[in-house]
Order: C-alpha cells, then sequence, then structure tokens
C-alpha cells in the first residue's frame, strides 16, 4: 500500500515539473520579444544619449569628455537672450530654450486643464443616452482613425483667410495667424490638439463610464442629486484610476510632444521631443551632445514631478471602489 502510494507521489510530482517546464518556456516565449525590444530600443539608445550628453565632438568626428559642458550651455540659452531668442511684438527677447520649454508646458497643461475637462463633461452626457450620443461618439472618434497627417492638413485648411472658421474664431482673441510670431503660431497648435484630443479621453473615459453601475446614479436621482451632483460626487470618484492615467499621459506630453508642431510647421512651435527631433535630423553630429544633454536634463527635472504628481493624485477617492 505505502508503495503504491510512494509511486503515485512520484508520478504526480513527475507531471507537476513538467507542466511547470512548459509554464515557464511560455512565459520565456512571450517575454522574449519585450524584453528584448526593450533593451535594444531602450536601455541601448537611452545609455549611449547618457554617454554622448558628457562629450564634445569635433567637426572632424573625434569625441572627447566635456564633463558639464553641454548642460551648462543648455542652461545659458535658457536664462540668456543673447545666445538665441525670440522677439516679441513689443521688442521682448525671450530665451529660445525658455520659450521650447514653455511650448511643452502648454502641451501638458492642455492637454489636463481644457482637453481632459472637456472630455469628462461629454462623456458624462454621452453615458446620459443624449439624443444622437452614438453620432456625436462616432464624431469623436473620428480623428483617432484618421492619419494624423490628414488631420493636420484638414484644420490647416481652416485656418484660410478668406473662409476658414478657425482663423475667424482665432481672430476675434486677437490672434493673427499671418503673423509668424510667438506664441501666435504656438497658439494654433494647442487648438489642433485640443479639436484633436478630445476624442481619445472620451473613447477612454466612456469605457470607464460604462463599467459604473447605473444603479448609483439612479439611485441618486431618485434622491434630487442634479447632474452636477451626479457628476462631481458619483462618476468622478468611480472613474478616478482612469483620470489619474489621463493626468500622466498629459504630463508626459511635455517630454514627448513632437509630432503635430513638426507637421504644422510654424516658425516658434519647437518642443523639447521637437528641438531634439530637428537637431538629430539636421546631421549635424557636433551638436548632438547638445541635444542630448538637453533631453537628459529635462528628463531629470520632469520625470521626478510626474511620479510625484501620479502618487499624489492616485490618493484622492483610494478607497472608491468601482
Amino acid at each position: 500500500m505505502e508503495e503504491n502510494l510512494t509511486l503515485d507521489s512520484k508520478v504526480k510530482k513527475k507531471k507537476m515539473t513538467k507542466r511547470r517546464k512548459k509554464e515557464l518556456i511560455f512565459i520565456v516565449v512571450l517575454l522574449a520579444y519585450p524584453l528584448a525590444q526593450f533593451l535594444l530600443t531602450w536601455i541601448f539608445v537611452n545609455s549611449y544619449s547618457l554617454i554622448l550628453a558628457f562629450q564634445r565632438i569635433s567637426l572632424e568626428g573625434t569625441a572627447t569628455f566635456a564633463w558639464f559642458d553641454n548642460f551648462e550651455y543648455v542652461i545659458k540659452r535658457l536664462v540668456n537672450p543673447e545666445l538665441g531668442a525670440v522677439v516679441l511684438k513689443n521688442g521682448t527677447k525671450i530665451p529660445y530654450n525658455l520659450m521650447i520649454l514653455i511650448n511643452s508646458l502648454g502641451f501638458g497643461a492642455i492637454t489636463i486643464f481644457i482637453s481632459l475637462p472637456l472630455a469628462l463633461i461629454a462623456s458624462y452626457f454621452l453615458n446620459k443616452k443624449m439624443p444622437l450620443a452614438n453620432v456625436f461618439r462616432f464624431i469623436f472618434f473620428l480623428p483617432n482613425i484618421i492619419s494624423i497627417v490628414a488631420l493636420v492638413y484638414a484644420f490647416k485648411m481652416q485656418l484660410d483667410s478668406n473662409a476658414g472658421l478657425i482663423y475667424h474664431f482665432l481672430a476675434s482673441f486677437g490672434v493673427n495667424i499671418n503673423d509668424s510670431i510667438w506664441p501666435n503660431t504656438t497658439l494654433i497648435v494647442f487648438v489642433y490638439c485640443i479639436w484633436a484630443g478630445i476624442g481619445y479621453n472620451v473613447l477612454l473615459l466612456s469605457g470607464a463610464i460604462g463599467r459604473v453601475p447605473q444603479e448609483l446614479f439612479e439611485s441618486a436621482q431618485m434622491d434630487g442629486a442634479g447632474n452636477f451632483t451626479q457628476f462631481t460626487k458619483i462618476m468622478i470618484p468611480m472613474i478616478w484610476p482612469t483620470i489619474v492615467t489621463l493626468i500622466v499621459l498629459g504630463l508626459t506630453n511635455i517630454l514627448t510632444l513632437y509630432l503635430q508642431p513638426v507637421l504644422f510647421g510654424y516658425d516658434y512651435t519647437e518642443t523639447i521631443a521637437g528641438s531634439i527631433f530637428e537637431g538629430v535630423s539636421s546631421g549635424l553630429e557636433n551638436q548632438y551632445p547638445r541635444f542630448a544633454a538637453f533631453g537628459l536634463l529635462f528628463s531629470f527635472v520632469f520625470a521626478p514631478m510626474i511620479l510625484w504628481v501620479r502618487k499624489v493624485v492616485s490618493k484622492k477617492y483610494s478607497d472608491t471602489e468601482c
């Protein structure tokens, strides 16, 4: 009897071992590609950028150690208009790197404080089964399935001074798009990003709202709660994790957004990522260390800030569960 039990336990153990091996092989195969991609496209590239930020490259292509000279140059261009500046209408000079920083912060700000609130309001009323709700949902969805190149072209057509609706809208606020000056050119790209970005937020928020039990809204309505109370006391707390995700994505725009300004092609719309993209595209290898230091400096500043904001805002409504 004992021999049979021992034999059965050995067979079971052998089966468990084989099963475990198959699971490990599956996990290794599943993770092999993303890990290889992470190592090659992130670790390798960023390690080289880190080294490059502390180098100086001569016109002949010879690299030497430069200590913190590149960072010092970036900071000087951030505060000293004599090293490169944008001249405003009133003659005021804004250091060029400071303009780039303001542009980048602006893209993060409009995403969080304009696009996100508008998307929250739109998602709430779409969830209320308002008339033509599906039509509006489709309209919001359109910018996400159309090429960004086509979207920018369609938007620029509305900037025509004769028949462009957006031209007259901006002109009513005193923004003349024919003046290739800062910040007018940047404001145009801001308006585009608000218009094109709401749909993406609406899609994510609508999915989150759809998981909230409708009984909560019905119960609040029976208790006399209006739309504003339902919006602020029920919907926002219940979908707060999704809102936190969108806030973090909005903050990462400070460091990553570049394609929209590049496609518009206007002067003085550069962002942190956009200026690095254009600098590398220029092919001037002796300037690469300065652009590497430029990106690294702002990454060291904003990456911890983004993580800190995420930690702080995540605590709000942390006890609410959907």
